[in-house]
């Protein structure tokens, strides 16, 4: 037997709004089990009272009605497919619901229903980054429909290439993005839409270690001298000394506000881990927190925009010294060549910040207490990189003798 309902699934608690699902519970033998249809409408949460639609909902009738058409769809659908199975499961409803055939879905259709389920279960950040993968995909296609049987390795090489030379993404972005893909494919071979995991097989582009992109001292001194030239460029620097001046992740420094202000320092509960650090308000952080009044929301910008803005603005601020990066192919070490600010982002900052620490001289466990580590051992890269550092400004002194 089973049941169904509406439920309001994955509330954001930036917005309120989260994904209006039929609810559909099975129960057979003692054996409990659920699932969730998606019905493409959103509702704040505020509107929304114990699995009803509050009657101060201004849209409600017109809602109503549509949901009740795809409810009585879906009933029709169950009622049908228990008189022809003669009892129902989530894995039997799931089986009935994607019988189309594969070869009439093309990889955006599947890609919009693997969405869906997403937006019904995954993180709101996440989702994002899924969505935005989705546009490239649609851009990079353009008016051709992509069946899953030509997913294969020039596929990977053509869409890499495009991410590359025509996005301007770097490696680990790159990295990242084949990631998700392989989730969105792993979600096809578990619901039975591919019955292999030959996607597995391929060669995709590999992570680069990056963590040695630092600003030294006379970079971030030449930042601090530059003179922007537009209001928005303005406000990516002043972001950017944040980052660099406190070592805060990018998701808490545009959080900065006046309550977090006691005497000369900064206290905050970190997003990520959730602990408490306090960070001395150095007088450069100062002056940008004055010209603020100490509330950072008129710096407030997506993370990705500001990892393309930094990079123009590091460029314009003359920090273009080459940087060589390794990149494995196929097993093959490739070593690439990039001017500084292709590789700059948002964590360059919190980079910058813990390894100049290092170099002036700050214990480990002193710096720890300020970026919230929760292990010193995660400093201890950090440590090698100031080695790096350090060996380079000796390098210039020996120079200076011969």
């Amino acid at each position: 037997m089973y049941r169904t309902k509406f439920v309001l699934k994955n509330v954001s608690k930036r917005t309120g709004k989260g994904k209006i699902a039929i609810e559909i519970y099975f129960y057979k033998d003692g054996i409990r089990d659920r699932m969730y249809f998606p019905t493409g409408e959103e509702l704040n949460n505020n509107y929304w009272n114990k699995g009803s639609i509050s009657k101060s909902y201004p849209l409600k009738n017109q809602l109503l009605k549509r949901l009740d058409e795809k409810h009585q769809e879906l009933k029709q659908k169950l009622h049908r497919w228990e008189n022809e199975l003669g009892f129902l499961n989530a894995d039997l409803v799931r089986n009935k619901l994607s019988e189309k055939s594969n070869a009439e879905k093309d990889i955006l259709t599947l890609y919009d229903e693997f969405m869906e389920v997403k937006k019904l279960t995954a993180k709101h950040k996440m989702v994002i980054k899924l969505n935005t993968i989705k546009n490239h995909l649609k851009i990079f296609l353009g008016s051709k429909k992509m069946y899953i049987v030509e997913y294969n390795q020039g596929f990977i090489n053509k869409l890499t290439h495009y991410w590359e030379q025509k996005v301007g993404l770097q490696p680990n972005t790159i990295h990242k993005n084949f990631r998700f893909i392989l989730l969105f494919l792993n979600y096809l071979r578990k619901e039975g839409v591919i019955d292999s995991d030959f996607y597995k097989s391929f060669q995709y582009p590999r992570a680069v270690e990056t963590n040695t992109i630092v600003l030294t001292k006379s970079e971030v001194v030449k930042l601090m001298k530059y003179h922007p030239k537009t209001a928005s460029e303005s406000k990516v620097r002043d972001l950017f000394l944040v980052l660099i001046f406190t070592g805060l992740r990018f998701g808490d420094a545009i959080r900065i506000n006046s309550s977090w202000v006691r005497g000369e320092f900064l206290y905050i509960n970190t997003q990520k881990t959730g602990e408490k650090v306090s960070i001395p308000i150095h007088p450069k952080l100062k002056e940008v927190l004055m010209k603020y009044n100490f509330d950072l929301a008129p710096l407030k910008i997506s993370n990705q925009k500001f990892n393309d803005y930094v990079k123009d603005l590091c460029e314009a601020a003359e920090i273009k010294d080459s940087v060589e990066i390794v990149r494995h192919e196929k097993g093959v070490k490739k070593y690439l060549v990039f001017p500084k600010f292709k590789l700059i982002a948002s964590h360059t900052g919190r980079r910058t910040f813990i390894t100049n620490a290092i170099l002036a001289g700050i214990p480990l466990p002193v710096i720890q207490k300020i970026t919230g580590h929760r292990k010193l051992t995660t400093l201890q890269k950090y440590v090698e990189i100031a080695d790096d550092s350090k060996k380079s400004e000796l390098e210039k002194f020996t120079n200076y003798f011969k």
